[in-house]
């Protein structure tokens, strides 16, 4: 019985938390322009935590990730999919993680040491304006990232522009995020960009779509 009540006071928190992430934040997202702007550090753990790392497990599957690459990840946080994509990009690879938060590229570095991955670069800029040069990076992907992104469709130039021609492109996308958009919307975003879907993985709740830059 005692066991049992446990769970049921966890479910309840669990419940309470989701409702106040999609209700209240997503609300005061709209109420402030339509983005709620990047996951502050205090916060990190809503990106990386159990529950998420469960039901977003497919997603490095989908992005593909290839040995020997160089893939960017625009937007890591405390890094919740770096160490796994450092690892199978392997020695031969590496991954540039970009984020605009100090406090966050802190936080993923101090991981990144514990986990004894080298063969990642981590960087302190703005999508707009990636220290990366013209045509360098193989692959690039952002998880939750690209509608906090005040213009969308700039990053993605800016990712296009980093992109070799024949480069690939995923982006992921989760309903418990306050800024989710439709994929249509994302589509549109990606297409205005220069990029070319691919293919589509997932459905409503958590959806990947991978575009290319042609050739």
């Amino acid at each position: 019985m005692k066991k049992r009540s446990i769970l049921w006071i966890i479910a309840a928190l669990l419940g309470g938390l989701l409702f106040f992430w999609l209700v209240v934040l997503k609300l005061a997202s709209k109420l402030m322009g339509g983005h709620g702007g990047p996951c502050p550090s205090a916060l990190s753990w809503l990106v990386d935590n159990p529950v998420r790392r469960w039901y977003t497990s497919p997603v490095l599957d989908r992005v593909a990730i290839q040995p020997g690459e160089t893939v960017l990840e625009v937007g890591p946080g405390p890094g919740a999919f770096t160490v796994a994509a450092a690892r199978r990009v392997g020695p031969g690879g590496k991954v540039l993680a970009v984020d605009i938060q100090p406090k966050m590229i802190a936080k993923l570095e101090r991981r990144l040491q514990e986990a004894g991955v080298t063969n990642v670069e981590t960087r302190v800029a703005s999508a707009y304006d990636l220290p990366i040069e013209d045509g360098t990076a193989d692959r690039a992907f952002l998880i939750t990232v690209l509608p906090e992104i005040p213009d969308p469709v700039r990053a993605l130039r800016e990712i296009h522009r980093v992109l070799r021609p024949g480069g690939r492109l995923s982006v992921t996308e989760e309903f418990t995020d306050p800024d989710y958009p439709l994929p249509r919307t994302t589509i549109r975003w990606a297409e205005a960009a220069g990029f070319q879907l691919e293919e589509r993985f997932g459905n409503f709740w958590v959806y990947t779509l991978n575009f290319h830059r042609p050739a």
